[in-house]
């Protein structure tokens, strides 16, 4: 049954099923910032060397950072060497890396657990998850990215490397989800933004076959992520929305090993369920 319009059909007044336009970052800048007068850019600057370390835990040097955020080493020195001082990175004399410090963690934490729908949302997540006995995310979106806000962890799923921050939400299953929904002049402009690189051999870095890919997730209602991110790990993702103003806020997803379902029978069996825990989380992140 089709669920949704096609990407290739909808305009700025497209309705989704929630009863409202699907939007995400349109008229946002490379950092997600809206406008430099409002904005200060070197605070963005020094933000964007945090956002890098929610993907890899081994944590970076000096030269990679620069290099992933693009600014010079002399000025990504001053700002480990605060961040360092502050206690949101700490350095690895041995290593000569860089990881998150004990003051983003506890801030982190403070969040996760203090937060009133993060806590329904896990009690929601955690109760299908554990229905289906399976690994549930829930990420939001802010700016180009996608973040993790709540996992139930299933058995199958303990030995793959899941994501924490996605910057990249192509290779995602929660990712497209929300990218399908989005307003085709704001979903052009993020794929400008993005490069296409592959995770493994099957994640699509074609833009003409992800944008098919993403019409077939608007047709459905969800998104399907084939080994696109992890050999061994597949999931189906549907897209969470603001009930207020109808925009992709995020997304959820079930994953599942290789192992224990095939696509098509994962499929099958789980996205009805997925789609309605969306439109439940969906009314709790709306509040």
């Amino acid at each position: 049954m089709e669920l949704f319009v096609p990407l290739s059909g909808m305009n700025g007044s497209q309705i989704n099923r929630f009863g409202g336009k699907a939007e995400m970052t349109e008229g946002r800048g490379k950092n997600g910032m809206t406008s430099k007068d409002s904005t200060s850019e070197t605070l963005a600057k020094g933000l964007r060397i945090l956002d890098i370390f929610g993907v890899e835990n081994a944590g970076y040097g000096l030269s990679q950072i620069a290099a992933l955020v693009g600014l010079n080493k002399t000025s990504v020195y001053r700002y480990v060497n605060t961040y360092c001082e502050l206690g949101y990175l700490e350095r690895d004399e041995s290593a000569r890396r860089y990881r998150l410090g004990a003051r983003t963690l506890a801030l982190s934490l403070s969040i996760l657990e203090k937060s009133d729908m993060v806590r329904q949302v896990r009690d929601l997540v955690d109760k299908a998850g554990e229905t289906y006995d399976l690994h549930v995310d829930v990420g939001v979106v802010a700016g180009d990215a996608i973040y993790l806000i709540h996992r139930r962890e299933s058995n199958d799923t303990k030995v793959f490397r899941s994501f924490s921050y996605g910057s990249e939400p192509y290779y995602l299953a929660t990712g497209k989800a929300a990218m399908a929904f989005m307003e085709p002049r704001a979903l052009d402009a993020l794929l400008d933004r993005l490069t296409l690189t592959p995770k493994t051999e099957k994640t699509i870095t074609d833009k003409a076959a992800l944008l098919e890919d993403l019409r077939q997730a608007a047709r459905k209602g969800y998104s399907l992520n084939r080994e696109e991110f992890v050999p061994g790990l597949i999931a189906i993702g549907a897209p969470l929305f603001s009930l207020r103003t109808g925009k992709v806020v995020g997304g959820v997803s079930f994953d599942s090993s290789t192992e224990r379902h095939s696509m098509e029978e994962f499929e099958e069996r789980f996205a009805p369920y997925l789609v309605e825990l969306a439109k439940k989380i969906s009314a709790l992140v709306s509040l």
